[in-house]
């Protein structure tokens, strides 16, 4: 198809919109109505009810992984992802539902739409179900050979070997890795155009999934190409609409927040405008895409005339009372709910939130951007840089002693495949964990955890890590032991990636202080028989801080490394920083001090609202 010929479909597809549009528009609030109020929650409990099944609240990092490939864990995942499937055919089936429910001449009829589609729920259930065992059998390949990808250039040393110093095998891995993802990305793609028209045939042509499934494949045999191109029209339509919304909500916030800022109410009143605003773009921009995309799905589904002459049941015949259209007045009402909600919102949001400074810098592996990290001089560093805490980790050598080292092995800090479970004491200490860093940190060895201790007692608060490779022996005990000698039970806390690891400790010491540190979870995390929580910066919301700290946990973040990642962060309320630039954090939180409570307030509901720009003069 040339650009002519695809412009010209465009124009007809716009065109199309225009005639529909308020029938779309109504269809695309009630099916956000319907997802937020019922299919959301519901898909949240079923969630929630298959992490149960595992036997906790919440499952973190390698622990999901694990469940997901158990039998009981594998049916929970087929049936949480056809259901969040539904959710997301929902939209789509409705509009394309309506839009040919109206070439018929017959009005469109939004209650009429939905209770079509509560009674296919079953078949688009199973229609879900398929495609997911189809991707994961057709990706089944490309996992295996990455795997094997992993295994022949990655597997000898310690992944954060790699990481950091990127030796030849490494690229060559990043190169493999890349053409495997691209390849994975094009024969998926390549299955989806060819599922393309399931949602129809389901739909209009009330087939069974499977055959469904079966005849959209064979509709698009020697056209993928062109229906390929079209799909890439529209991501490329929607791509800009979203840029143009961003763009436009960024602008906005940046005039208004900026000019209100001494009335509490006004302000209250401007951000509330500002969220009617950006939520209101945002669902035209969605209403758009979805409405988009069904038109064109029904137009390329009448021009392989798949459709046939089948009408839908008589009980989806027109009904005048069942109609429901967004007029003026509706509007004019919605619009007026959804400002008095957002101020609201809003209201609830300044009185949540905390204007005094609570939040303190935790030494990542010591001052790890001033020293060789988890060595004697980062942790000299990191209580020189004035920071509350410093963060270690700590694992068993051969001959049981307790050393300070994140890696499983030395090759990354000492140039040297030794392991740390491997080799005693005197043979860890023989190694130069310093010159990779710099040559002047040539004299540093392996610390052990006494040796830490005795130079923070009384100087800084110490974040034990333990760290599991598989080689652990009694790990939890002999912390405990040595922080009793070292009489620091009150400066210490511990956390570890590994729940079952900080069950153990919490045996040794119920109490101390513990916390679990996560990357990804699914579940209640915040309801976790644990103390506090270290949590990945970039995944830790305002919601999710304010929740746990509901349950009575501390929540720490880790690793932000820049003042404007620490001002966003202090002001969802942290308790702790975890940061490779501790006296950049200090710097940073007395500035926060120095702040008005109304310079603070104002710099705490711009992160609300995403706009980080704000605190660039801090």
């Amino acid at each position: 198809m040339d650009k002519r010929a695809l412009a010209h479909e465009i124009r007809l597809l716009l065109d199309r919109f225009a005639q529909n549009w308020p029938q779309f528009l109504a269809i695309h609030l009630v099916v956000n109505v319907l997802v937020f109020v019922f299919l959301a929650p519901a898909a949240m409990l079923l969630l929630r009810l298959a992490v149960t099944i595992s036997g906790d609240v919440a499952l973190s990092d390698a622990d999901i992984f694990f469940f997901v490939i158990s039998p009981v864990g594998l049916v929970s995942f087929v049936i949480l992802f056809s259901v969040f499937s539904i959710i997301m055919f929902l939209e789509y089936a409705a509009l394309i539902t309506a839009a040919w429910h109206s070439e018929q001449g017959w009005p469109a009829s939004v209650i009429q739409v939905m209770k079509f589609l509560i009674g296919q729920a079953p078949r688009l259930f199973r229609l879900a179900a398929l495609l997911l065992a189809r991707v994961v059998l057709h990706s089944i390949p490309f996992v295996l050979v990455a795997a094997l990808v992993y295994q022949s250039l990655l597997s000898d040393y310690d992944i954060n070997y790699y990481l950091t110093v990127k030796p030849p095998e490494w690229n060559l891995a990043i190169l493999l890795g890349g053409l495997i993802a691209v390849a994975w990305g094009i024969y998926l793609l390549w299955l989806f155009i060819g599922w393309i028209f399931c949602l129809p045939l389901l739909l209009l042509k009330r087939i069974s999934p499977r055959l469904a499934i079966s005849r959209s494949r064979d509709a698009v045999q020697g056209q993928r190409l062109a229906i390929g191109v079209r799909l890439i029209a529209w991501l490329v339509l929607s791509a800009f609409a979203a840029a143009f919304s961003t763009a436009a909500v960024a602008a906005a916030g940046d005039l208004l927040i900026s000019v209100h800022v001494d009335s509490m109410a006004l302000l209250i009143l401007v951000l509330s405008l500002l969220f009617v605003f950006s939520y209101a773009l945002g669902l035209t921009v969605s209403f758009f895409s979805a409405a988009l995309l069904s038109l064109l799905i029904l137009k390329m589904f009448d021009q392989r005339e798949l459709r046939g002459d089948d009408p839908l049941p008589d009980s989806y015949s027109n009904d005048p009372s069942l109609s429901w259209m967004p007029g003026r007045h509706v509007l004019a009402v919605l619009m007026l709910a959804a400002l008095l909600a957002s101020i609201f919102f809003v209201h609830a949001q300044v009185a949540n939130l905390q204007l005094e400074n609570r939040t303190e810098i935790v030494a990542h592996r010591g001052a790890s951007a001033a020293a060789p990290e988890n060595t004697v001089a980062a942790v000299e560093r990191a209580i020189e840089s004035g920071a509350q805490w410093v963060e270690i980790d700590v694992q068993e050598t051969a001959d049981g002693e307790v050393v300070v080292i994140h890696d499983s092995d030395l090759k990354k800090i000492g140039g040297v495949p030794i392991t740390v479970a491997g080799s005693t004491l005197g043979e860890l200490q023989q190694v130069d964990i310093g010159s990779w860093f710099g040559p002047e940190f040539s004299d540093q060895r392996i610390p052990t955890l006494k040796q830490v201790l005795q130079l923070c007692k009384d100087e800084i608060r110490v974040n034990i890590e333990l760290k599991y490779y598989g080689a652990q022996v009694q790990l939890e005990k002999r912390v405990a032991e040595i922080v009793d000698a070292a009489g620091m039970a009150d400066q210490v806390v511990v956390m570890s990636l590994s729940l079952p690891g900080i069950r153990k400790m919490r045996q040794v010491r119920p109490q101390w202080s513990l916390g679990l540190l996560s990357s990804v979870a699914v579940g209640d995390i915040a309801a976790l028989d644990v103390d506090f929580l270290a949590l990945n910066a970039k995944s830790t919301s305002r919601h999710l801080i304010r929740r746990i700290h509901a349950n009575g946990k501390k929540v720490m973040v880790w690793t932000v490394n820049d003042t404007l990642g620490m001002s966003s962060m202090a002001a969802r309320g942290v308790d702790s920083i975890i940061t490779d630039e501790p006296a950049l954090g200090v710097a940073v939180m007395q500035q926060w001090e120095q702040l008005e409570p109304s310079q603070r307030l104002l710099m705490q509901m711009a992160d609300i609202f995403d706009r980080p720009s704000l605190y660039q003069d801090q």
